[in-house]
């Protein structure tokens, strides 16, 4: 069974936008203004040419959305960002959770969780919209004392959940890099998403070497 860390957190989405004609933008935009942060440690990033479509992640309906990824080192996971499209209020914080493909079924409900969290999150106007909505880049802050630490080839899921009650869309685009992305319609089981798909998101941090050598000098300051 699957070790949540805190009892909100059960699971996956639901409902996709609608298909409609892909409207090709000329800018291939990551925010209107986006936050300039040195550090990408993993970048499945947005770009209005690769969109396909936006599947449910909202709270209220208890719906979640996940997919996989591979680190090239062991860092410590700082910022984490995705693209949102918000149909209601925007909300101020995502629910995240990672998980560890321990028994290498590829298959998120056989995972152990590693690391969850509730965390602030900023919305900003990429300056595209699709479907009659805007596109936002959906920017998260992690406190530092809940920074997950990731290991080089673990194959782990990045499970995502905004926090509001009113319906939200999650984006993903027509690249492919591995696994399927799957979702959670709030039965609390994870199902194979039915698109050849992969999730815009992208991870900011530090490798542990590097913010541990850092730590230490500066603790070594003080003597």
């Amino acid at each position: 069974m699957k070790k949540l860390l805190f009892a909100s957190l059960l699971l996956s989405i639901t409902s996709v936008l609608a298909d409609q004609p892909l409207v090709l933008s000329p800018r291939h935009v990551q925010g209107n203004g986006p936050i300039e942060i040195d550090g990408l440690v993993y970048s499945q990033t947005y770009n209005f040419a690769e969109l396909y479509n936006g599947s449910s992640i909202y709270s209220g309906g208890n719906r979640w959305f996940c997919d996989d990824f591979e680190l090239d080192d062991n860092y410590y996971v700082t910022e984490m960002c995705v693209w949102m499209m918000w149909t209601g209020d925007q909300a101020s914080m995502m629910n995240f959770v990672i998980s560890e493909d321990d028994t290498g079924d590829s298959d998120p409900n056989t995972n152990t969780d590693v690391w969850a969290e509730s965390v602030p999150c900023t919305n900003t106007f990429t300056g595209d919209s699709q479907w009659g909505y805007d596109i936002y880049e959906t920017y998260c802050t992690i406190n530092a004392d809940a920074y997950p630490e990731l290991d080089v080839g673990v194959h782990y899921y990045f499970e995502t959940q905004a926090d509001t009650d009113d319906n939200c869309f999650i984006l993903f685009s027509y690249h492919y890099v591995a696994d399927n992305p799957w979702f959670d319609m709030g039965s609390g089981v994870w199902e194979d998403f039915f698109y050849t798909s992969d999730l815009f998101f992208d991870f900011y941090g530090e490798p542990v070497s590097a913010l541990e050598s850092e730590t230490w000098g500066s603790i070594k300051t003080l003597f």
